[in-house]
């Protein structure tokens, strides 16, 4: 009795055991949230599908390498002329009368034309269009203006420092790159330097007419002057003459003393002098070659017409300072293959991965549905 007892109390043990059992395993195969140690599980099982599309993505990347022609930049650095460098379009020009060119004004002309529309367009048709090839130069003229317009760049990088210029210039071939950036440069200057000194010129030139007729001026003045003191004398003679004075009859003091001193030399008072002393002085008037001595500011202004035609621009004369000549790059800009390589990289691992969770769900779908 007490045998069986032990024996059905063994049995219900047994029976617990199991549908304890049935319940844990049943509460496993019920759906429920996967940890993300399950979920890296999950795509370790699916590895080769990962390591697959990241090795199509760099291949890809790597034909797109290999495909693209690479594009190397070359740059010129530029800051405003030094005031020696502006020095010979200074010849003394305030005391000619002429504006000065300071290294603002200067620089301020450089960059009018490093800006300009007309510079880009000439660089483009004398320098750009005789280096394409013959299949190039057939497309249209508008596209290849705009490609150019993308290949060279001129930029103030610091805004806090608006002076400072670059040239950035986008070339397959490295040398030409930095050619073509240090011949633009040397083209603006050029351009700048006629401006400045054909500026100067003509304001010579218009100083010098300004003189010449200031001069001319004077002179005929000068002539009527004398012309104007001869008719006056002649009349003050024939005054002496018909009253029979041939030697002066004041004397200087009482003259002065009388304050008619103005009207004995050249008044009504002048016939007074005498027949004689008139005479003579109409003799040396009507005889003189040149009124110049006696033109007081007459020497001065040829003195400057002189100076300004003596003027001679020296040929030492910089409009530009260039602080970094353009140097033929080594290493291209376009395409950066490390950047190219790690986006692929990226690329790949996420496409993979997304995919890998795809292909785990929908198994697990699968499983649960059967």
């Amino acid at each position: 009795m007490t045998d069986e007892i032990g024996t059905i109390q063994q049995a219900r043990k047994s029976r617990d055991i199991l549908v304890n059992m049935l319940t844990q395993r049943g509460s496993v195969g019920a759906p429920s949230h996967l940890d993300l140690f399950d979920y890296l599980q999950l795509l370790f099982q699916r590895w080769k599908c990962i390591v697959g599309l990241t090795l199509v993505s760099l291949a890809c990347a790597g034909l797109y390498l290999y495909l693209t022609t690479p594009l190397y930049q070359a740059r010129t650095t530029l800051l405003p002329p030094t005031p020696a460098s502006v020095a010979g379009y200074n010849q003394d020009n305030g005391r000619a009368g002429l504006p000065v060119w300071d290294t603002n004004a200067v620089y301020s002309v450089f960059q009018k034309y490093l800006f300009s529309d007309y510079l880009r367009m000439s660089f483009f048709k004398e320098t750009v269009l005789p280096s394409l090839s013959d299949t190039q130069r057939r497309l249209p003229e508008g596209a290849l203006r705009r490609a150019f317009d993308r290949q060279l760049q001129v930029l103030s990088p610091d805004k806090l420092k608006p002076y400072i210029l670059e040239v950035d210039v986008l070339s397959e071939q490295p040398q030409q790159a930095a050619e073509m950036a240090n011949a633009y440069v040397r083209n603006a200057g050029r351009l700048a330097d006629r401006e400045i000194r054909e500026t100067i010129e003509t304001s010579i030139r218009r100083r010098s007419v300004q003189l010449q007729r200031h001069i001319d001026l004077l002179r005929e003045t000068a002539l009527k002057r004398r012309q104007d003191r001869i008719q006056a004398l002649k009349e003050a003679l024939q005054i002496a003459r018909s009253v029979g004075l041939e030697a002066p009859q004041a004397s200087s003091a009482r003259v002065a003393a009388q304050d008619n001193l103005a009207s004995f030399i050249d008044g009504s008072l002048l016939y007074l002098r005498g027949s004689k002393a008139i005479s003579e002085e109409i003799a040396l008037l009507e005889a003189r070659q040149s009124d110049d001595p006696f033109i007081d500011s007459l020497r001065d202004m040829e003195e400057q017409k002189a100076f300004l035609a003596g003027i001679q621009l020296p040929d030492a004369t910089q409009t530009v300072q260039v602080d970094q000549l353009a140097l033929t790059p080594d290493v291209p800009v376009k395409p950066r293959k490390v950047l190219v390589l790690l986006a692929a990289l990226l690329i790949g691992l996420i496409a993979g991965t997304l995919l890998a969770s795809v292909l785990s769900a929908a198994a697990m779908c699968n499983r649960e549905a059967h």
